[in-house]
């Protein structure tokens, strides 16, 4: 008796483990997408102008994948890391501008409560040192996000 009774309990907790961790998995603010007006840059990747789906990838709230609705092999997955920020008004997508290249540069989630930023590419940084030299600016421009 006593043995069916801890049987029962083990498998309660691990049922109540699974129903936990699949609940956080699908977490408002896991899955959101955009409408993207321009060609942009991940990476090394270059991504046309459309619709994309912003995902997370496992438990790792760092890890993403940003992939064309229309095409799903057109995806890029990439590591962020934490942007110490106070609040999140809204879910977006920043890219960095020169003239007419865009960089995805950060990922705001107002769902999870954070921001998370890239890692600048070797391309996105020689194009920053030239902007400095002629004593120019980067500009930013932000793309909202809508949970799915």
């Amino acid at each position: 008796m006593r043995e069916k009774i801890l049987i029962a309990v083990v498998a309660l907790s691990i049922l109540t483990v699974g129903a936990i961790a699949t609940a956080s998995a699908q977490m408002a603010g896991t899955r959101m997408s955009a409408q993207i007006p321009f060609d942009f840059i991940v990476g090394e990747r270059t991504l046309r102008a459309g619709t994309y789906e912003l995902k997370r990838l496992g438990n790792d709230p760092y890890l993403l994948l940003i992939q064309d609705v229309d095409d799903p092999r057109d995806a890029v997955i990439f590591n962020t890391r934490l942007d110490d920020r106070d609040s999140i008004r809204q879910s977006a997508l920043v890219f960095h501008r020169y003239g007419d290249t865009y960089f995805l540069a950060e990922v705001m989630s107002q769902y999870e409560g954070i921001a998370r930023e890239l890692q600048p590419s070797e391309q996105e940084r020689g194009m920053e040192r030239d902007l400095a030299s002629n004593n120019k600016v980067r500009q930013s421009q932000s793309v909202p996000l809508a949970a799915n």
